[in-house]
């Protein structure tokens, strides 16, 4: 009897152990969803949602927003997230239609196939109390492959000078900056943890080839009309020991990034 009980307790712990992270690595784009007290399934097609994941760090953003009232850029939100127990949870850093979901950390199950995510469960904050989500996300795929895994993974701006303005000081004084590389996307995100409002974000498709990062503009909340989508810029990457210093061809931008230490198992 005591050995079927220990078989049975290994079993139950096979199945509810902890997967790494970055299990969910990649870009999805939401198609369907049911919120609230929705009991079809609703098709994501006026606007679109994409959540992106890179080794326990998470961003999701809304663009291309064709409802009326609606600018093309809705609006971005990321954090970190573990998987523990079989359950996606999710730690809300920046979060731009509701600051009160800052500091928050949501529990869902998950669903995670080569091809699909599926994420479902309840939202709480002040501003959605115990309110249902349930949404079906395609993975983001590439046509061609990637020539240089060199900055995949997830960045830590230390220093960004573009034009007039500079990281730490202005409009950017206690911002924080994090971008993901999670072929084929790339997604970055400006916020300030002290006041937790959300400054802005992007999202690009990218290729790297070890000493050029080619980025196709796919949202850009600076310009939230959607006029930058499309827009393809080159930038020269000189990448040495856990850092990569950017730089544009007109020489505008300058950005220091360092890699963060991941929550890879």
């Amino acid at each position: 009897m005591k050995k079927k009980l220990v078989m049975l307790s290994l079993t139950l712990a096979a199945l509810t152990a902890d997967e790494p992270v970055s299990t969910l690595n990649g870009a999805f784009r939401q198609v369907r969803n049911k919120y609230g007290t929705m009991t079809e399934w609703k098709t994501r097609d006026s606007v679109t949602v994409i959540k992106v994941f890179r080794d326990g760090y998470w961003f999701g953003a809304y663009f291309d927003d064709k409802r009326n009232g609606h600018t093309s850029f809705n609006g971005a939100c990321g954090g970190t997230y573990e998987l523990k127990n079989g359950r996606y949870v999710e730690h809300v850093d920046y979060y731009s239609w509701d600051s009160t979901a800052v500091g928050n950390t949501f529990v869902f199950d998950y669903k995670v196939t080569p091809a699909e995510y599926h994420q479902f469960g309840k939202m709480n904050s002040e501003k959605y109390r115990d309110y249902p989500i349930n949404e079906v996300s395609t993975r983001i795929t590439a046509t061609d492959p990637l020539k240089n895994k060199g900055l995949e993974g997830v960045w830590r701006m230390k220093e960004g000078v573009w034009k007039n303005s500079k990281l730490g000081e202005g409009k950017y004084k206690d911002v924080e900056v994090i971008k993901l590389f999670s072929y084929p996307m790339a997604v970055f995100a400006y916020f300030n943890p002290k006041t937790k409002a959300f400054v802005g974000a992007g999202g690009v498709q990218y290729q790297y080839d070890g000493q050029t990062l080619t980025e196709v503009n796919e949202f850009w909340s600076w310009a939230s009309d959607g006029s930058r989508k499309g827009f393809k810029r080159a930038h020269r990457i000189t990448l040495t020991d856990g850092r990569y210093v950017q730089t544009s061809e007109d020489g505008n931008l300058h950005e220091l990034y360092e890699r963060l230490d991941t929550r890879i198992k």
